[in-house]
């Protein structure tokens, strides 16, 4: 008799390398949240090489959701927010065109108190939320 139990999902993370102290920070948090879980990690250099990793893993099938995790820093320049935009709306079209669950955390921040805030914190803390998000949208997979 075939076993009635569905197998755990599979989930992938994308960080960047950039601001590595934040973004391990975010990365520890997902770990911990889906120990138990099938988990890839692929790192990247920075948040504007995110997106094509991201679409990688989502055309893969192997996936149910796929979490990016980076820190922008808000700077004078509209560099970070063109790289921010970019990386949203690509994140957005993958996931709706894979119909794989792409779960957007990265961070645009101004100050390294709100960066440690996001990143490291107990009540706030955006890698937590990320695999909390990924958890819900596998349950909701297919229904």
């Amino acid at each position: 008799m075939a076993s009635t139990r569905s197998r755990s999902p599979r989930f992938a993370v994308v960080a960047s390398e950039f601001n590595r102290e934040y973004t391990d920070a975010l990365l520890r948090a997902v770990e911990k949240a889906l120990a138990g879980h099938d988990l890839t990690i692929v790192r990247v250099p920075g948040a504007f090489e995110i997106p094509l990793q991201v679409q990688w893993l989502a055309r893969s099938g192997k996936f149910a959701a796929v979490i990016a995790l980076g820190v922008i820093w808000q700077g004078r320049t509209a560099h970070a927010a063109e790289i921010l935009r970019a990386v949203t709306d690509a994140l957005m079209r993958i996931g709706l065109e894979t119909n794989v669950p792409v779960v957007h955390q990265v961070l645009a921040v101004k100050t390294g108190a709100e960066a440690r805030a996001r990143c490291f914190g107990k009540k706030l803390n955006r890698g937590l939320e990320a695999a909390q998000a990924a958890l819900v949208l596998a349950k909701l997979e297919g229904k």
